[in-house]
């Protein structure tokens, strides 16, 4: 009768056990799933600060070299008193093409497509983007870190996305250009010169500029290829 109970006792402690381990497993799991949440806010938090922080520079046409970096100091993400997550974040803009439109050595080194019309003025600005949510005691619980490339001109929107390459999961990819949009647009018929034929597949919409006062044209569909640099000291396309 005694060893009975003896294994009662086990069996209710073993249960107990079993369901307080359930029950911070959960608990930790819902922790993480709201770390991720907080961190994906601040990546886009600090990517529309990026775009803010590029706008005036590229509708002055003027750019500082080297481009700014800025720091988002960590700040509480939820709505708790005390704070029970952080959030911070790092950005570092670079120029991504080189000063030179030389020819590119593979397509994954190359910016590709930009307008190399005099009117638009078209660069490549590469930034990586380091974000981290921190727990009340300041165990960090996730980050991110991701290379944004945008397309930077002299009209608007003056500043647009070109994609964006994740470093944990997309830096493995071979053979990617880092973050920068797929594919050349087909040759187009310089509008300038009508005589000059354009492919069977071509979509592209011709544009021209012509000057107010000479009357002279200016093709805007030109493109260029330009090789990334990597001035700024991290890697850009790897």
């Amino acid at each position: 009768m005694l060893a009975n109970a003896f294994i009662c006792v086990a069996l209710v402690a073993l249960a107990a056990n079993t369901i307080l381990s359930a029950g911070l497993i959960s608990e930790r799991i819902a922790v993480r799933r709201a770390a991720q949440t907080y961190v994906n806010r601040e990546y886009q938090r600090a990517t529309q600060a990026l775009l803010s922080e590029i706008e005036p520079f590229a509708r002055s046409g003027s750019f500082p070299d080297p481009l700014p970096s800025f720091t988002f100091q960590p700040e509480c993400a939820d709505d708790r008193n005390p704070c029970g997550f952080t959030s911070s974040a790092e950005v570092w803009p670079q120029f991504g093409d080189s000063d030179s439109p030389s020819p590119c050595a593979s397509d994954w080194a190359c910016a590709n497509n930009e307008q190399s019309s005099a009117y638009v003025t078209e660069r490549r600005i590469v930034a990586k983007i380091s974000v981290a949510v921190q727990a009340g005691d300041g165990n960090v619980l996730a980050t991110r870190e991701a290379d944004v490339t945008l397309r930077t001109l002299n009209v608007p929107p003056y500043v647009a996305i070109a994609g964006a390459r994740d470093r944990t999961s997309d830096a493995n990819a071979a053979g990617f250009p880092p973050g920068e949009d797929a594919g050349r647009p087909p040759a187009t018929a310089n509008p300038c010169a009508p005589g000059s034929p354009g492919t069977s597949d071509d979509t592209v919409v011709r544009v021209a500029y012509e000057n107010a006062q000479t009357g002279a044209c200016s093709d805007a569909s030109a493109w260029r290829t330009s090789a990334y640099s990597n001035r700024g000291g991290f890697n850009l396309t790897r």
